[in-house]
């Protein structure tokens, strides 16, 4: 069945798509809103070729399908924007294409909620792949508690290998921990338009902020931990290195240093004293720089599998190869991090936010 393909270029923000509803003294509407029968579908893309039809499919396939796509692309020089309209062509569910030119996610997300024709709004990613029950498992959440306007459902890594398995290890929330991701939601419009939009001048970070803006807002919420999406990892070591210099240039864009930047410099600090004081005063002090990183990465991986029973987690740590390659991908990152920090201290301290 083929739909009419829409093509829009920039549109308006949180407060210009606003629809007032009566509110509280929080800005919070008190009026019930209708349950969420026809949804949206949210989704920010910049140069995703490898990953959106596979990502169109997953939309298309719902047991419980949204009524549109609204994809907004910030920006794609490759074959982005070609692959959506060719599958617009025949896809069972309409899909709008919203153009911008280099827009970073929370613009994009902005775009494409404010686009939308329905009040509830599922937000996912490109780069990862909902599973056939994701959105009928939002709504089904949102449909027992007509008090909530956000649902937050779940993600998991893609295990692809030793690599991205230790990946998910080191730096994804493991797996039997509830924690919101944007990449995996259901929200009302007003939600969105009570926590101002997204930041749209970040890369990174401006998840946080908008889960801060809800919060501070008292916008409640609920959670469907069946409503999964599977997240595809970062592969190689030059890919984390690439994807973390950002994030942590960014992070601190976002005012967020002080939950990453602060905790892991002040670890190395304390490694490079115990070095020095092993070079220059007791020599076996040396041995503790590397086996503090090993233990950081043994702590992790007990976490990753405390859902498991104790004999399985002791198992689990001895795996000497999985400990070196969480402890090297926990390298990558850390040298990653110093890196963002260099170049905000070069391109943003002194307000130029450039993106070099």
């Amino acid at each position: 069945m083929s739909h009419p393909h829409s093509n829009h270029s920039e549109g308006a923000s949180p407060a210009a798509a606003a629809t007032h509803a009566p509110s509280g003294r929080d800005g919070v509407s008190r009026e019930s809103v209708a349950p969420p029968f026809k949804i949206s579908v949210a989704v920010p893309a910049r140069n995703e070729e490898r990953s959106i039809v596979r990502l169109l499919e997953a939309l298309a396939g719902q047991t419980e399908p949204p009524a549109e796509i609204v994809i907004a692309d910030g920006g794609s020089t490759d074959r982005t924007r070609e692959l959506v309209r060719a599958f617009s062509g025949s896809s069972p569910v309409p899909i709008v294409l919203v153009e911008t030119e280099r827009g970073l996610p929370g613009r994009n997300r902005n775009l494409a909620i404010a686009r939308a024709s329905n009040e509830w709004v599922a937000c996912v990613d490109a780069g990862t792949a909902p599973r056939r029950e994701w959105l009928e498992e939002l709504t089904g959440a949102a449909r027992r508690d007509d008090s909530a306007r956000v649902v937050w459902g779940s993600f998991e890594a893609v295990n692809e290998g030793l690599f991205t398995e230790c990946a998910a290890i080191a730096y994804v929330p493991p797996p039997h921990e509830a924690v919101r991701s944007i990449a995996s939601c259901l929200l009302h419009r007003s939600a969105w338009e009570s926590a101002g939009g997204f930041r749209e001048d970040l890369r990174s970070g401006e998840d946080l902020l908008f889960f801060r803006a809800l919060d501070a807002a008292g916008v409640r919420s609920t959670r469907a931990p069946a409503a999964l999406v599977a997240w595809e990892l970062a592969p190689t070591t030059a890919s984390t290195f690439g994807k973390f210099t950002t994030y942590s240039r960014h992070n601190i864009r976002a005012g967020l240093a002080r939950e990453w930047q602060y905790s892991v410099t002040r670890l190395y600090l304390l490694l490079f004293a115990l070095l020095a004081a092993g070079v220059f005063i007791f020599r076996p002090l040396i041995v503790l720089p590397p086996l503090l990183l090993l233990v950081r990465s043994a702590r992790r991986l007990w976490k990753w599998h405390a859902a498991k029973p104790a004999a399985r987690r002791l198992l689990a740590l001895a795996n000497p190869p999985r400990l070196l390659v969480v402890t090297w991908i926990n390298l990558v990152i850390d040298a990653a991090m110093f890196r963002g920090m260099w170049q905000w201290l070069r391109h943003d301290r002194k307000g130029r936010n450039d993106e070099r």
